[in-house]
């Protein structure tokens, strides 16, 4: 064995992106061994029985005796008990044994987190047995992520869409020329579709539902792959309470998810619009870099670019970028220490 493999048995230093969706871990030397939805399923007596995927199968469907908790909202934790068990779960399984010395655990957070967000963060990692804890923005984790030279002078711009934030950064020199966040993103994505066929079908579907119909033909244009496609709703009657199936199409689809995409059209829009001439000049030709699973909807890319006449691109694999991004801190500390929030 190496000294860089011995030196992991002795050591491994964690990255984690504790998303309002999904949870992700890197572990130093290996890579992304966690990725499952932030979802904790309880017994009455608080026990713990599931995390991730299988406790979101519970959503909308709940056997009795069982709740089911999304401990985060809008990137921020908002059950704090149920976090520092489903972090010390979390760390668990992807731990499978216990390094010798302490390992760092960095965390990513949102751009825009209070002091008291803050503590409460490292407060729960501290129960789940953490002991020397750093945060990083997530836009700032992104942009890294991305492979965007972070530490230059010359500005880049990131967006990432998660689940509870979009966040929009103008990077240069390891630190933030301008960042904004707007609490719309996945999510909301997902509500604006559930009340949108509510209100103009009569029919209530739950949140799982909602979001794999944004899935399967949601669109920020109306198309998927260049044309029209429908798919069947199955929910129940918002007035008898019956079961009912309905067809939607995806050009009547887009019509719920206007409002939400074109808010983050427009935080781009005023994040750019706030730059001085020269930074215009660079981010008009370098371009905008999109990540995250928000960024993954349909013609999300053409749209943004109709919308504010910048060229974007996605990231490579979205869902992963921060995570990836934070874990590149902890493989290169020395490098990225100064990026990392108090």
């Amino acid at each position: 064995m190496g000294f860089k493999g011995l030196k992991n048995l002795i050591k491994q230093d964690v990255a984690m992106d504790l998303g309002t969706a999904n949870t992700l871990i890197y572990l130093q030397g290996e890579g992304i061994v966690f990725n499952e939805p932030t979802v904790i399923a309880f017994e009455n007596s608080k026990n713990s029985i599931q995390i991730g995927q299988r406790a979101k199968e519970y959503l909308g469907r709940t056997p009795a005796g069982i709740k089911v908790v999304r401990p985060m909202k809008d990137g921020v934790i908002e059950d704090f008990d149920a976090v520092s068990i489903f972090i010390e779960t979390v760390l668990a399984r992807a731990r499978e044994r216990k390094g010798i010395l302490s390992p760092r655990l960095v965390i990513c957070v949102p751009s825009q987190i209070t002091q008291v967000e803050k503590r409460a963060v490292i407060e729960a990692a501290r129960q789940a047995g953490g002991k020397k804890i750093y945060l990083v923005e997530e836009t700032m984790a992104a942009a890294v992520g991305a492979g965007l030279a972070v530490t230059d002078k010359r500005p880049s711009m990131v967006v990432d869409i998660g689940g509870g934030t979009t966040e929009c950064a103008v990077i240069s020199n390891l630190a933030y020329d301008h960042c904004e966040s707007i609490r719309v993103a996945g999510d909301e994505m997902d509500d604006a579709i559930a009340n949108w066929l509510k209100k103009e079908m009569g029919i209530i579907i739950g949140p799982s539902s909602a979001e794999r119909l944004k899935w399967e033909i949601g669109s920020a244009t109306g198309l998927v792959g260049g044309r029209e496609h429908s798919a069947v709703v199955a929910g129940k009657d918002s007035v008898t309470g019956a079961p009912v199936r309905e067809t939607v199409s995806s050009l009547e689809l887009v019509k719920s998810l206007t409002e939400p995409i074109k808010a983050i059209g427009m935080l781009v829009t005023g994040v750019f619009g706030i730059l001085g001439p020269e930074m215009q000049a660079t981010i008009q030709e370098d371009g905008v870099t999109l990540t995250g699973g928000g960024s993954l909807l349909n013609g999300m890319t053409s749209f943004l670019e109709k919308e504010t006449g910048l060229r974007h691109r996605l990231s490579e694999d979205p869902l992963t970028t921060v995570v990836r991004g934070a874990g590149k801190t902890i493989e290169n500390f020395g490098m990225f220490e100064r990026i990392f929030v108090g």
